[in-house]
């Protein structure tokens, strides 16, 4: 029992908060998602563009003070992970003003760990071997957690591609449908006059 409930207080002390959300960022726009977060939490963003034009956004990270922590340009997908120096409110943007038509939908996953004084968290040589395994399996759960939703939206970009492709095959066979109809119809009414012409000759 007594392994019960310590294995229960260090998996709440360990365990890592994680959102993952999808936005949709309107062409010459920007959407900001905020979190508070407290002081010397680390923070991992992961993003990634699904649909909508060149596949790519400006995401950029704010502190609670202002200052702008991580900032890029037309990016597809990307990871961030930095340690907050301060508690407060974060922002987390995406910018679609290079895109004067097309939405674009990001997926994003924001992953904290920590936050804690270290007086609330136990010493590693406190653990017992197994303790320690359980915190090295967590890890692993999450590490596979976090590749399984990174598969999930690529595979939700490939469908959309494939979907994509599959539709252009079908009109394209549209397309060609009608002009060999209209080639044939063509010929037909020249042979046609050809021999009317002839006949009265």
């Amino acid at each position: 029992m007594k392994f019960f409930l310590l294995s229960l207080i260090l998996f709440t002390l360990f365990v890592s908060k994680i959102n993952s959300i999808t936005i949709t960022v309107s062409a010459n726009s920007k959407e900001c998602i905020f979190e508070k977060i407290d002081k010397r939490t680390s923070v991992t963003l992961l993003y990634q563009v699904v649909s909508g034009g060149g596949m790519d956004i400006n995401p950029e990270i704010t502190g609670p003070d202002g200052v702008v922590i991580y900032r890029r340009d037309r990016e597809k997908e990307g990871k961030f992970t930095f340690l907050s120096r301060s508690s407060g409110m974060f922002k987390f943007c995406f910018g679609n003003e290079m895109s004067h038509l097309t939405a674009k939908q990001v997926n994003l996953d924001l992953q904290f760990s920590g936050g804690h004084s270290n007086s609330e968290i136990a010493k590693k040589e406190h653990l017992t071997p197994l303790e320690n395994g359980v915190l090295e399996l967590q890890e692993q759960l999450r590490s596979i957690l976090s590749e399984q939703r990174y598969l999930k939206v690529r595979e939700h970009i490939h469908r959309n591609t494939t979907e994509s492709t599959n539709a252009r095959v079908l009109w394209w066979n549209f397309l060609q449908t009608f002009l060999l109809i209209a080639i044939s119809a063509t010929q037909i009414i020249y042979v046609r006059r050809i021999f009317e012409r002839r006949r009265r000759i």
